[in-house]
């Protein structure tokens, strides 16, 4: 495996504080202007809200065009460190009883993003510096990369592990390969770009 340079800080993440961060009135905002300016002003945007919802269905919104054609879309939102780099796919996740290195306990194996999400489709988008907009995004079509087949592309890519802090004291590391864009557009079936 090719490990990667930090793309995000090693400091772990709130899982319950970045669901809330996510819905923000300005977040929740962005959104809706970019998924727009791909489907069209005249599209209807059916949120799922529900965080329940949300886990068990594996998608975040579905949209309608105006001429009837349904997309069902996983929205994924990075910060502007990560401008202009390569793009993660969550593979798994290994969880722990705590965070402690030496005396935490694993509790279990979980598949990422990449498998058990049900939409068709991803939407993932860079926030700008004041985290109120977007700068740039792309979307692409999900299943190519869910493939037996691409297990061994996967291998080929740079990773690295991103730590997750629940409020329940679990602890997670989730492994991730970060998949040049054009790579992405490559072997999607389906690819759109935006960049500000």
């Amino acid at each position: 495996m090719v490990e990667t340079k930090t793309l995000v800080e090693n400091k772990p993440r709130n899982f319950e504080e970045d669901l809330i961060n996510s819905n923000k009135k300005n977040i929740r905002n962005a959104w809706k202007n970019l998924l727009k300016i791909k489907f069209g002003d005249d599209c209807i945007i059916l949120w799922k809200d529900d965080k329940n919802t949300q886990l068990g269905f594996g998608t975040d919104i579905t949209i309608q065009t105006k001429s009837g054609r349904r997309y069902s879309i996983e929205l994924k939102t990075r910060n502007n460190k990560c401008y202009g780099l390569g793009w993660i796919m969550e593979i798994f996740h290994q969880v722990y009883d705590k965070e402690d290195k030496e005396t935490r306990n694993h509790l279990y194996k979980k598949e990422g993003w990449i498998y058990t999400c049900t939409a068709e489709y991803v939407l993932h988008a860079t926030l700008n510096n004041n985290e109120d907009g977007f700068v740039e995004a792309i979307f692409y079509s999900l299943n190519p990369f869910k493939s037996e087949n691409y297990i061994k592309e996967f291998e080929k890519y740079e990773y690295f592990w991103l730590p997750t802090k629940f409020n329940s004291g679990n602890f997670q590391l989730t492994f991730n390969r970060v998949i040049p864009k054009e790579d992405i557009k490559r072997d999607a079936i389906e690819f759109w770009e935006w960049e500000k």
